[in-house]
């Protein structure tokens, strides 16, 4: 694990605004998962929280996209196992290629030591 000081890596709102083009619909996850009718998404974008990774499978159109960034294992002493190594073999599982992904240990301005990843994938199978 590599500590670094300043910001992450990425930015998570410019990977978002990357997928953000006129006519794509748009599921943006803020806290419980919304229920939605199927194939009804070209991205889902979740900040920090918890996916349900079946309801985004049902969400998404297939082709379409989830960003999402999460906060890591070093920040959640509940779920010691939450990290990128982990989640992104969960995200493969469920029918995703990932795209992108990263993560990062980090000390924010505080001082305090943080951990955070980052996976872009594309529903490559429904």
């Amino acid at each position: 694990m590599v500590w670094q000081r300043g910001p992450l890596p990425w930015s998570y709102e410019r990977k978002v605004e990357d997928f953000l083009k006129p006519g794509v619909r748009r599921l943006d996850i803020c806290g419980d998962m919304p229920d939605c009718e199927p194939d009804s998404f070209d991205l889902v974008t979740a900040y920090q929280t918890e996916l349900d990774l079946n309801v985004i499978v049902r969400a998404l159109c297939k082709n379409g996209f989830l960003v999402t960034q999460q906060i890591g294992a070093r920040n959640r002493p509940e779920r010691p196992d939450y990290n990128l190594e982990n989640e992104g073999p969960r995200l493969e599982a469920a029918g995703f290629r990932i795209m992108y992904s990263h993560q990062g240990y980090y000390q924010d301005e505080r001082g305090t030591l943080q951990h955070r990843f980052i996976m872009i994938g594309k529903l490559i199978q429904k």
